[in-house]
Parts: C-alpha cells; sequence; structure tokens
C-alpha cells in the first residue's frame, strides 16, 4: 500500500479528542486518524458487486432530503408480513413451488431495500448527519 502524508489544519478540539482516544487505546495518534477516515468514508462502490453496485450507485447523486427518504421508507407492511408467513411455512413444511418462487422474489426485494437503505444511511453519515437509533 502506498503511503502518502497529508498536512491537514484540524481545530484543537479535534486533535485532542484524537489524542485521547489514542491514548485510551493504546495505538498511535496516526492509526487512530486513519481509522477515524476510513471508518467514515461510504462505502466505494468497487468495493460493491456489481448486483449491489448496481442497486445503490442512483444514491450518490441524491441531496440529503431524498436519501432520507430511502433510508425512512419502510419495507412495505404486506410485504414483511408474507414474507415473514412464508419462512416460517418453511420451517415447518416444504413450500409448494410456488411459494418457494415468491419466497425467493420477496428475500431478493428485502435484500434489495436493505441494501440501498444502508448505503443511503452510509451517505448521510458521511454527509454529517446523526443516524436515529433503532431499537
Amino acid at each position: 500500500m502506498t503511503v502518502q502524508t497529508l498536512h491537514i489544519p484540524l481545530p484543537e478540539a479535534i486533535v485532542q479528542r484524537l489524542q485521547h482516544v489514542a491514548e485510551a487505546t493504546h495505538r498511535p495518534l496516526e492509526d487512530v486518524v486513519v481509522q477515524t477516515i476510513c471508518g467514515n468514508l461510504p462505502p466505494a462502490l468497487d468495493d460493491l458487486s456489481p448486483a449491489s453496485r448496481q442497486m445503490v450507485a442512483d444514491l450518490q447523486t441524491l441531496d440529503d432530503a431524498a436519501l432520507w427518504t430511502v433510508a425512512c421508507t419502510p419495507l412495505p407492511a404486506q410485504q414483511w408480513r408474507r414474507h415473514q408467513r412464508l419462512l416460517r411455512k418453511a420451517q415447518a413444511s416444504a413450500l409448494t413451488a410456488t411459494e418457494q418462487h415468491a419466497l425467493d422474489t420477496l428475500r431478493a426485494a428485502t435484500d434489495r431495500f436493505v441494501t440501498r437503505r444502508s448505503y443511503a444511511l452510509a451517505l448521510l453519515k458521511w454527509h454529517g448527519h446523526t443516524l436515529p437509533m433503532e431499537p
């Protein structure tokens, strides 16, 4: 890995926080700074599978209000109930071919929903927003 040195002016309060974390964790200040930067960057599209990349690429161009809409829109209740019902039935007995197809379709839709929501939240965090805590 190639390393480059950057000289970035930081407010004293941030430097002190980073130093306190370094001291508390017994790690070099440079490691804490790098981890802080890496931990707050949104996932790079290149790090995602082609299918996931295609699902979230449009999110990078959205403004914060549109990202909040993606992040806060719930999975349709009827879709979630059907998915749960089919999962319970699959655990108890065999599904018909039609039910298995429906479950596969619902699982794929839920995966897409969760991927888009997670990426929208990562972008919002990167934009400096505090994310809601869920129970």
